[in-house]
C-alpha cells in the first residue's frame, strides 16, 4: 500500500472512530401481512396478554363530533375478530393500554373503555384542547397525551384531572408519544423530532427534516423509525441523520401511529383502511 493510501485509510479509520463506528446498513420493511375493512385507523395497542390488537378507527373527519369512531379488535396473524368492539366515539386517535383499560384520545377528551365489555367507562376533559393526537404511558404510570392544535401534552395522574404537563413553541403541531426510560421521544407535524426530560422538561432536538411526523419507535440500538404522513417511513440515526426506508405515498397507502412488537411494526393506514405487519430486518 502507497503512503497516501495509507493516510487515507487511516484518515477514514479516524472518522469512523469520531461517529461512533462504521456506517451502519438501513434498516428494511418487510411486508407480513396486511387486514382491510377497517375506517380511518390512526392508532394500534396490544393486548394485555399479547395475543391481539386493538385498533382506533376514526371513521370520517378527525375533528368531527358524529359518534362513528370505534374500535376493532385484529388478531396477531392480522384476521379481524370483532370490528366494533367498542363504538360511540368521536374520532378516537392516540391508544395505550393502562391501568387495567384501554385509553383513547377523542378530539377534547380521555376515554377509558372496559376491557371486559368495550364500554365506555370513564371520560376526563382536557382542558383547552382542541385535537388530542397520540397517547403514552410513562415509568411512573402518568398518562400523556399530545394535543396537536395547541402545542401541549397533557397529563393524567391516578385518579386526579387533567392537567397540561408541558406546552412550548418547540411542541407546534405535536403528534406522536414514546416514553422512555429517563425521557419523552416526541414527533411533530412541523418536522421535528424531539427528546423531552421528564422532570425538568428541557427539549433537545433529536432530528430534523420528517415533515409531518406520526409515529415512532425505538430499535435496540438506539435508531428510531418515524412515520411521515401520509406515506414515508424514516429511520433517525443516533447522530440525527435521517433516511426514507419506506415510501408507500405513491400507493396510497397512509401511515399513522404504528407499534413495534418484536420484530414487527404493525401500522394503521388511514387510506386504504386497513393495517399492515412489516417485518424489520436490520
Amino acid at each position: 500500500m502507497s503512503v497516501s493510501r495509507s493516510v487515507v485509510a487511516l484518515a477514514a479509520l479516524l472518522v469512523a472512530a469520531v461517529q461512533g463506528g462504521p456506517a451502519q446498513a438501513a434498516a428494511r420493511l418487510e411486508p407480513v401481512w396486511t387486514l382491510a375493512g377497517l375506517e380511518s385507523p390512526e392508532s394500534v395497542a396490544l393486548s394485555a396478554d399479547g395475543t391481539f390488537f386493538y385498533v382506533a378507527n376514526v371513521a370520517g373527519e378527525g375533528d368531527a363530533r358524529d359518534g362513528r369512531g370505534f374500535i376493532s379488535r385484529v388478531s396477531r396473524d392480522g384476521k379481524m375478530l370483532q370490528k366494533e368492539w367498542a363504538s360511540g366515539l368521536h374520532a378516537p386517535k392516540g391508544a395505550v393500554l393502562a391501568h387495567d383499560r384501554l385509553y383513547v384520545t377523542d378530539i377534547d377528551r380521555l376515554v377509558a373503555i372496559d376491557l371486559a365489555t368495550g364500554a365506555a367507562i370513564e371520560t376526563h376533559a382536557a382542558p383547552g384542547a382542541k385535537f388530542l393526537n397520540d397517547t403514552a404511558l410513562a415509568p411512573d404510570g402518568t398518562l400523556l397525551f399530545s394535543d396537536s392544535a395547541n402545542a401541549r401534552i397533557y397529563a393524567k395522574a391516578g385518579k386526579g384531572d387533567v392537567v397540561i404537563w408541558a406546552e412550548a413553541p418547540e411542541l407546534r403541531a405535536v403528534n406522536g408519544l414514546s416514553p422512555e426510560k429517563d425521557r419523552l421521544v416526541v414527533t411533530t407535524m412541523a418536522g421535528k423530532f424531539l427528546a423531552m426530560d421528564y422532570k425538568t422538561k428541557a427539549i433537545t432536538v433529536l432530528a430534523e427534516g420528517i415533515g409531518d411526523g406520526d409515529g415512532v419507535a425505538r430499535l435496540d440500538d438506539g435508531r428510531y423509525l418515524v412515520s411521515e404522513w401520509p406515506g414515508r417511513m424514516f429511520e433517525v440515526g443516533r447522530g440525527g441523520a435521517i433516511s426514507v426506508i419506506l415510501d408507500t405515498k405513491a400507493a396510497q397507502g397512509f401511515m399513522n401511529d404504528f407499534i413495534r412488537v418484536g420484530d414487527q411494526l404493525i401500522v394503521p393506514n388511514w387510506m386504504p383502511g386497513s393495517l399492515t405487519a412489516y417485518r424489520i430486518i436490520q
